[in-house]
């Protein structure tokens, strides 16, 4: 995705989410992070929280944050990868190489299940072409303008599309934060893009996510967003607080059994969290947050 220097091509929310915006930390945003703080204080969290890209945003624009479909048709059953010998901890940013594209930022549109899906085929890519640190960057634009799977309102994780039809690369159709027109894609873009050959749905257990990321590469995955995460700057994320902000699509990257947590790709731009990636407790599959309950594999 190219990333737009000049916040007069930006929305204004791109703006803040990138960092470029001339607007320091506003007194109710930073009463909120010290409220906060202090409580992951007395509980001994694992996390620490900041300010971060998305500190300043306000509740109404919570809702481009996030954007994914819960009511959505499920797909078929992905086969079961074996649980048995499992590695203690696998991580596809070094996995024989790096088969993880960097974070990108969606901006002021709904369009997390677009990047989920889209990062995910990345990585499908370099995984089937051998080739970790391959320079591939698809067009999630794309995605959004010529399927019927969503739209920046929010969309699902069913990626029939990528089966059918796949995606090109972003210069066929660059990102626009926007639900753009199919039409306005660079013609002929059938011809180069990258397909999937199947997909299925991965049972939401520590052990089958985890058996399935380690076969099948990054997974996208779901989560409920609250308060206290558009704060997070580090460590291994449990829900502590805050109001709920929606359901969110993310790259499940890799997982450590000896911390029990997971490690995700978010699509908030690199100036949050751990540039752009989190890390979140095995234990919030079964809490509020109910992270990986829709999670998806390629194969």
């Amino acid at each position: 995705m190219t990333i737009r220097p000049a916040c007069i091509a930006m929305t204004a929310l791109a703006c803040l989410m990138a960092g470029t915006a001339a607007a320091e930390l506003t007194p109710e945003a930073g009463a909120k992070i010290t409220e906060l703080q202090k409580s992951l204080e007395t509980r001994s969290a694992r996390w620490t929280a900041g300010e971060t890209a998305v500190s300043n945003l306000t509740e109404d624009q919570w809702g481009n944050l996030v954007g994914l479909d819960t009511n959505a048709p499920s797909g078929p059953l992905a086969p079961e990868a074996p649980e048995t010998r499992l590695r203690s901890s696998v991580d596809w940013r070094n996995n024989g190489g790096n088969f993880v594209t960097a974070p990108k930022q969606q901006g002021g549109c709904g369009s997390c299940w677009s990047f989920a899906m889209t990062g995910a085929l990345e990585s499908y890519v370099m995984r089937k072409q051998g080739k970790p640190g391959l320079a591939i960057d698809l067009s999630e634009q794309l995605y959004i303008s010529c399927s019927s799977v969503g739209s920046c309102k929010g969309g699902a994780l069913f990626p029939r599309f990528l089966v059918r039809q796949g995606l090109p690369a972003e210069s066929a159709y660059p990102y626009a934060e926007a639900n753009g027109s199919c039409s306005n894609a660079a013609s002929g873009w059938e011809r180069s893009a990258h397909k999937i050959e199947g997909w299925g749905m991965v049972l939401p257990t520590v052990n089958k996510i985890k058996a399935a990321l380690a076969h099948y590469g990054p997974l996208p995955t779901s989560m409920q967003v609250y308060e206290d995460f558009l704060n997070y700057t580090g460590g291994v994320y449990s829900r502590v607080a805050g109001k709920r902000v929606g359901a969110h699509a993310v790259l499940l990257v890799g997982y450590n059994d000896a911390e029990e947590y997971f490690i995700v790709k978010n699509s908030w731009g690199p100036n949050w969290g751990e540039n752009g990636f989190f890390r979140i407790d095995y234990s919030e599959m079964h809490s509020r947050v109910i992270f990986g309950l829709t999670t998806v594999a390629y194969y």
